[in-house]
């Protein structure tokens, strides 16, 4: 076998182990989510919560397959299977691009959904679903966070108003900074004591700060993905002439 032909052979290998190992992380974390509902089912709601699981699965599992059927290709020396794999990677780059553009043009709608869900969801279910209340207080000590918009939103939860809080409490204590310290959420629903001891910022402005820190990381990620897919559509190419130019003599 020709050393050129070599080459290409097992960079186009890599490309597609890579691949395959991607699609194969997206779909754990699909199955993940799907068997450990407790943990994110009560942030993102019950009506789509399946669909983001089974999408996940669903596009991990493509892309698992694509990648093995590329490595396949590469290994066997198979045109029809190299030609078959270079149609699926122009499938998945532009269903890639779509989904990018889907998310830029809505994401205003998909930011008012979280906040009017969140909203619902700490105002009526925090105190009265396990889950819920697990999933909250997760969220609070991790993004340091307290209530929606703001700590303030706790003063009309169900938690408070139907005396389900402990006594002389303005939050919860995963809103604490730092929870050892006793007393920390002392206070009126939503009006703590000491202001200085809790984190102020709500969840939802967390998360679109972390989301604006990200954006470029994100972008970067994005943009390298799909140039490594352009890379791969250029691999098969050259792979596939170099096939032909080494049984042709």
């Amino acid at each position: 076998m020709g050393c050129g032909l070599t080459c290409v052979k097992y960079l186009l290998f890599i490309f597609n182990f890579i691949f395959w190992v991607a699609g194969g992380g997206v779909l754990a974390i699909g199955i993940w989510m799907r068997i450990d509902r407790a943990t994110f089912d009560p942030l993102l709601g019950i009506d789509y919560y399946p669909i983001v699981c089974w999408t996940l699965i669903g596009v991990g599992g493509f892309v698992f397959l694509v990648g093995f059927l590329g490595c396949c290709g590469a290994v066997q020396e198979s045109k029809c299977m190299l030609g078959f794999y270079f149609f699926l990677l122009i499938v998945v780059f532009v269903g890639e691009v779509g989904a990018g553009i889907l998310a830029y043009y809505y994401h205003d709608e998909v930011r008012t959904w979280m906040d009017s869900h969140m909203n619902r969801t700490i105002k009526n279910n925090y105190g009265f679903v396990p889950a819920v209340t697990a999933a909250v207080n997760s969220m609070q000590e991790q993004m340091k966070c307290c209530g929606d918009r703001s700590y303030v939103d706790w003063m009309s939860t169900k938690y408070f108003k139907e005396g389900k809080a402990p006594a002389n409490t303005s939050v919860p204590v995963s809103c604490c900074r730092d929870k050892t310290e006793a007393g920390c959420n002392r206070g009126q629903p939503g009006q703590p004591a000491d202001i200085s001891k809790i984190f102020t910022q709500g969840c939802i402005p967390s998360m679109e700060l972390w989301v604006q820190e990200q954006v470029w990381i994100l972008g970067g990620v994005g943009v390298g993905v799909g140039l490594l897919q352009l890379l791969g559509l250029i691999f098969i190419c050259c792979y596939c002439k170099a096939i032909d130019d080494y049984y042709a003599y």
